[in-house]
């Protein structure tokens, strides 16, 4: 009979799957009336944050335009009081089925032969939430609308969901959702409506975001890049260069590849100069969000 050996080491053979279902975005509005003066001001209603906060002021320069989009502006005297609450809950955990790969031996000096084994775990599962009520300034028990959006997932990091958040939002301010609607929000229409501003007529169900977002992120690097060709100047760099590189999830410079940008076999760059280039340019980097970092990258350095 064949016995059966579990070593200490896992290989994790595909992806964890949940047992729920998780990523999913939920809408829940209600509409009184539409206020007719929408001069208006936000009262957060946050305990663990206040205005001061830079989270709360990094949040606000992406609410703003939003409100403004339905007529709102920030103005006081306001009119209407915009109640203000936002941030995470955690919301328990799930469990989550593994499939491990173990190792069932017919013998020592035999292959070793792969066995799949099923196995279980709890993960904790947060809620990413913003709530929005208009009430009437000066008689507060009076309400126009409310809007609560939310994102269910296994990230406790609100800004992992805060603009789809306010993509769906501003779809459910001064809206009736007749019930409360929970689904999964397309990365296509996602991408294409809140990041690239394309109306519904632009849109194509056929769209594809990862490509564009390396593409958006080589456009960012590549115009400070160009703000910068004095910095590189100074390196001692006196001709444009092709740059080959890796980046990390953390926005820092694995691997650095500086080649002529004007002949196939290029020329040799003094030690001092790559290793201020790189500097320089590692200085320039973003986190890669949503990006395949194992993945080369390349950008023009231009020092004219």
């Amino acid at each position: 009979m064949k016995r059966f050996f579990l070593p200490a080491v896992f290989l994790i053979a595909g992806c964890q799957l949940p047992s729920a279902e998780t990523d999913v975005l939920t809408a829940d509005s209600y509409l009184s009336r539409v206020p007719p003066v929408k001069t208006a001001v936000v009262h957060l209603l946050n305990e663990d944050v206040s205005k001061d906060d830079i989270e709360y002021k990094q949040f606000m320069d992406r609410l703003k335009p939003v409100l403004e989009e339905k007529g709102y502006r920030l103005a006081s005297p306001a009119a209407v009081v915009l109640r203000l609450k936002f941030g995470v809950n955690k919301e328990g955990t799930i469990s989550v089925k593994s499939n491990v790969e173990t190792v069932v031996p017919d013998h020592p000096v035999d292959e070793p032969v792969p066995a799949v084994t099923t196995m279980y775990d709890r993960k904790p599962v947060y809620e990413k939430f913003i709530s929005l009520t208009a009430v009437q300034a000066g008689k507060e028990d009076r309400q126009f609308w409310k809007a609560r959006v939310s994102k269910t997932d296994f990230s406790p990091d609100f800004r992992t969901a805060r603009d789809k958040l306010l993509y769906l939002l501003s779809h459910f301010i001064e809206k009736d959702s007749v019930r409360r609607v929970s689904a999964p929000l397309s990365e296509a229409e996602f991408y294409q409506r809140y990041v690239l501003k394309y109306s519904p007529a632009e849109s194509s169900a056929y769209f594809s975001g990862k490509p564009e977002v390396v593409r958006r992120y080589l456009r960012r690097l590549q115009n400070k890049i160009d703000a910068n060709a004095a910095a590189f100047r100074q390196c001692g760099l006196t001709r444009g260069r092709k740059v080959v590189f890796t980046v990390s999830p953390f926005g820092t410079l694995p691997a650095f590849d500086l080649q002529s940008a004007f002949d196939i076999l290029g020329e040799p760059v003094a030690q001092k100069t790559r290793v201020c280039v790189a500097e320089r340019f590692e200085g320039l980097l973003e986190p890669p969000v949503d990006i395949d970092a194992s993945q080369p990258m390349a950008v023009e350095i231009n020092v004219e």
